[in-house]
């Protein structure tokens, strides 16, 4: 019998707005998070910067950006189109992330109201490889 294909420990899908064409994935317990003002050309090749606890992920435009995270224990297959309209992924990219709490949330850099982060996620390890996979850029 073969292995069965990985599946999500936990996922959500919503739509997001993308201030000033970026968004981020924090450790939830980093209050002193604070996104890098200057984008560099290598923090625009790949479309991101890695920071100490999160990513700044930029999207190149600041409308509402329609966003699915899935937490997985181990790699799975990654489909080369994307699941809702069958289109080809624009750009995809991987990268470590580290997470120290174990969790990290969804912000912006007008942050959300009333909290400072959007929806929490809980993640196995403060360590983790992270996949993104951009549409329509």
């Amino acid at each position: 019998m073969t292995g069965m294909a990985p599946s999500p420990k936990g996922w959500a899908t919503f739509a997001w707005q993308s201030d000033y064409g970026q968004f981020f994935l924090v450790d939830r317990e980093d209050e002193d998070f604070e996104a890098p003002v200057e984008i560099t050309p290598e923090m625009e090749a790949p479309s991101l910067c890695v920071m100490p606890n999160g990513l700044v992920i930029y999207t190149q435009s600041s409308p509402q950006q329609h966003i699915r995270i899935a937490i997985y224990d181990s790699e799975p297959e990654h489909p080369v189109t994307e699941p809702m309209s069958g289109n080809l992924w624009t750009r995809t990219e991987q990268t470590q992330a580290s997470f120290p709490s174990r969790s990290f949330a969804i912000s912006s850099p007008s942050l959300p109201d009333p909290l400072p982060y959007g929806p929490i996620f809980l993640v196995g390890s403060a360590d983790c490889v992270i996949q993104i996979n951009w549409m329509g850029l």
